[in-house]
């Protein structure tokens, strides 16, 4: 059965889905891009800060958009119950979506979250060099984005920190280290379980496929991607794990070589502003 990729999943969510066109993938493009292209490069006429105005206007209109910078004077801390997470073991397809390289869940299986009573499906996963979110103004080297949904179709997504550090995640490294160059390639790199990208984050370890994650910071946001849909329930987990040096670079080469991004290494967009909104930072019970 086919896979749902994130673009797929973008459009049952009701954010438009970019348009890949297969050109050359060195270097500047010359040519004007078509209708419905955008990038991550700030300074590009079709970058993020001009998404609301080539066909995306719930990326520049809206007030509750991600990510956000997360200023820790800042945040309210609460008691409430932990991210419960169930990730099975599946095939480990590696896609380049000319956005972000990206590992959809096969069909059949059931890795769930549940937050504050909730259950949502994960439907893909996803890395941004650098990350999107930031704390006090400071990135990490790498930002994975688990998107689920619930049977509504609401949408919540767990982002995870990664910093070149001392103890690489091996299965951040295979993935991005294998991410193919050419937009709409896949590779397999094995199986594994989608819990294993939380490996040595501080006061989480996965035992048989199950987690559960006590601390974190919490915002209702939006995708991070056109068409910037909102209702998002953000869980961020920013102690983070590590990445190596090559992984890092790897991606940075990868993203450069995407369609009309021009050499552009990173895709992460800018923080938004808050608007009034509050991030609370859960300090769970077991």
């Amino acid at each position: 059965m086919a896979q749902q990729t994130r673009r797929d999943f973008l459009r049952t969510t009701g954010a438009a889905a970019a348009v890949i066109a297969f050109a050359p993938l060195r270097g500047p493009v010359s040519a004007p891009p078509p209708p419905g292209s955008w990038n991550h490069d700030p300074a590009s006429p079709i970058g993020p800060l001009h998404w609301g105005d080539i066909g995306f206007p719930a990326c520049g209109a809206s007030l509750t958009q991600s990510p956000v910078d997360i200023r820790t004077g800042a945040v309210v801390t609460e008691r409430g119950a932990p991210l419960r997470l169930t990730y099975r073991s599946s095939e480990l397809a590696v896609e380049n979506t000319g956005h972000v390289i990206e590992v959809p869940i096969p069909a059949g299986v059931q890795n769930t979250l549940v937050l504050d009573g909730d259950a949502y499906t994960l439907s893909q996963f996803h890395f941004h060099a650098p990350s999107e979110h930031v704390v006090n103004g400071r990135a990490a080297d790498v930002e994975a984005h688990l998107v689920h949904a619930n049977a509504a179709g609401a949408t919540a997504v767990v982002g995870v920190f990664f910093h070149v550090g001392a103890k690489p995640n091996p299965l951040v490294d295979s993935i991005l280290l294998a991410a193919p160059e050419a937009v709409g390639e896949e590779v397999t790199v094995g199986e594994a379980s989608p819990a294993e990208l939380f490996r040595h984050l501080r006061g989480v370890e996965p035992e048989h496929g199950r987690l559960q994650v006590s601390s974190f910071y919490a915002y209702d946001g939006s995708l991070t991607t056109p068409g910037c849909g909102e209702g998002v329930r953000w869980s961020v987990l920013a102690d983070g794990g590590g990445v190596s040096k090559a992984t890092v670079t790897r991606a940075h080469e990868v993203i450069a070589r995407f369609p009309y991004y021009g050499g552009y290494p990173d895709n992460n967009r800018p923080v938004r502003p808050l608007n009034g909104r509050v991030i609370k930072q859960r300090r769970g019970c077991r």
